[in-house]
């Protein structure tokens, strides 16, 4: 059931407030009413299913999938009631599907779609609520569902690219990781047995392979647990504000990977803005839904500097300029669509460059990778067979 929080007083005035979990509003008030309050202020902020299920939020793919579908409903002359009673049947995700069901329930008694999404703020991204918002008030919600589709439909796509990219290189490092291991623990001390035994002078590099070989096996649970333990710690401090801001300016200035951010968080940002303009949301609004789509802490920490200079009236081409994160050629086709008048069709032909440059400068880190990867654990190898072989030779050449 629905949890809200409430604020009341009595004829005394005195104050009451508190959290009721009830079918209703109307529950609320009844409850109020029995003690000698009245209802003063209230809002719906969830239910205990709701902070359990509801932690995150639909994935790109979910969304541009129950957003196309909502669409194709709509086109068909299904109402929009209607057409969410039957996406609660059709949606297998259960937050979703809960979610659907409130909303259809709130709907049933008056509420508009985009008030009742409204109390699913950990389900519905802002950029999607703000969209459904405006199409109700224009009368074109099925097209503005079918491009909020398309928006989730492209991010989903660059996310998969993503992962299937470093998907490859992610076993390479896996199994260079393993090597070493194993060569430490039981391949390297299993020939410096036998080499003692022979009697073989080890050169430095033998020696100092070995010594590193018995320092790991005699301390592994200790280095397995101290690598656990800096997992955990580097996992938490990335969680937090400071340190997911840290991680997130690090990363754009990591070689290879900070171009493929770059030219990913431009992209969007093209696409997200055309998308907001062409459904008739105003500059001002739209550039500030963008500031929480961007993906990356530091982007959006000096996107908010822009974003106050752009709500005095400063143009758009001119704060982003100043920022130094975009492209020159994204800042060049906003001064040419603010000047032209046609800034939502110009953002939406750059959206569709950047895409492809993003597709180029993930192909070409994979090729730099792979083959970088591979090379590393060959490396490792050799060094474990030179450090093998150099006192075997210097023992056969003796007995020669």
């Amino acid at each position: 059931m629905p949890l809200y929080q409430y604020k009341a007083k009595n004829l005394k005035g005195e104050e009451l407030a508190g959290e009721f979990e009830g079918a209703s509003q109307e529950a609320l008030e009844y409850m109020l009413r029995e003690k000698g309050y009245f209802l003063v202020d209230s809002a719906r902020i969830g239910s205990d299913i709701k902070k359990t299920l509801f932690k995150k939020k639909l994935s790109a793919k979910e969304l541009s999938v129950f957003s196309r579908q909502f669409a194709v409903l709509i086109n068909a002359g299904v109402t929009l009631i209607q057409a969410v009673s039957i996406l609660q049947e059709q949606v297998s995700n259960p937050r979703l599907r809960d979610a659907l069901a409130e909303i259809y329930e709130d709907m049933q008694k008056g509420r508009v779609l985009s008030a009742a999404m409204a109390n699913f703020p950990d389900v519905f991204p802002d950029f999607m609520m703000n969209m459904i918002r405006i199409g109700e008030a224009s009368g074109a919600l099925d097209m503005v569902l079918n491009r909020i589709a398309g928006y989730y439909e492209n991010d989903s796509r660059i996310r998969r690219k993503v992962r299937s990219a470093l998907t490859y290189p992610a076993i390479l490092l896996l199994l260079t990781i393993g090597v070493v291991v194993l060569l430490m623990v039981k391949i390297v001390p299993m020939f410096s047995d036998i080499l003692s035994g022979m009697g073989a002078e080890m050169p430095a590099i033998t020696k100092a392979l070995v010594a590193v070989s018995t320092f790991t096996q005699h301390n592994f649970l200790y280095i397995a647990a101290v690598v656990a333990a800096a997992v955990f710690i580097f996992t938490q401090w990335k969680k937090s504000e400071a340190g997911r801001l840290s991680y997130d300016a690090f990363m754009l200035r990591v070689p290879m990977i900070g171009k493929v951010l770059t030219k990913t968080i431009t992209a969007r940002f093209a696409r997200s803005l055309s998308i907001l303009l062409k459904s008739g949301i105003p500059v001002i609004r739209s550039i500030e839904i963008i500031g929480d789509l961007l993906g990356n802490r530091d982007v959006e920490r000096r996107f908010a500097a822009a974003r106050d200079e752009i709500s005095q009236g400063k143009g758009i081409a001119g704060p982003l300029k100043k920022l130094d994160i975009f492209p020159p050629l994204l800042i060049h086709m906003i001064s040419v669509g603010e000047s032209t008048g046609e800034l939502d069709d110009m953002l939406d032909r750059t959206a569709g460059f950047f895409d492809d440059e993003v597709d180029d400068a993930i192909a070409r880190m994979t090729m730099m990778i792979e083959p970088l990867l591979i090379i590393i654990l060959a490396g490792i190898v050799a060094l474990v067979i030179l450090s093998v072989m150099l006192p075997m030779i210097s023992l056969y050449s003796s007995i020669s």
